[in-house]
């Protein structure tokens, strides 16, 4: 990997780190929640669901930096199984973003709206 494609890549992953250790907070923020506000429950529930579609998302970009079969570069892996994982970063996006389309399409985060103000 060139030193641009480096940086990218330790860029990618420190925001997959950050956005992981805001999702275990948001676990672990629930249970305080649903004991002691139990008012923004809901609003726990899809923080925590919203970081998590965000951090497989940032997984199947991972995906589709490292497994890129159209670059000779081998990483750990090479072939048919390269293609394989590859394949399955980009499904892993899409898969993630019709998630996102159909919550934001059926108005189901309205309780995240609610909580900002919009």
């Amino acid at each position: 990997m060139s030193g641009k494609e480096s940086k990218q890549l330790d860029s990618l992953i420190i925001v997959m780190l950050f956005v992981k250790v805001l999702w275990l907070i948001s676990v672990f923020g629930q249970f305080i929640t649903k004991k002691y506000y139990t008012n923004y429950e809901d609003l726990a529930e899809q923080s925590e669901e919203y970081l998590h579609i965000g951090f497989t998302i940032l997984i199947g970009i991972l995906m589709i930096v490292l497994y890129n079969h159209l670059t000779p570069n081998t990483v750990c892996i090479s072939g048919h199984a390269k293609v394989y994982l590859y394949t399955y970063g980009i499904l892993s996006i899409l898969g993630n973003l019709q998630k996102l389309y159909h919550k934001f399409h059926f108005n189901e985060h309205s309780v995240i709206i609610k909580a900002l103000g919009l």
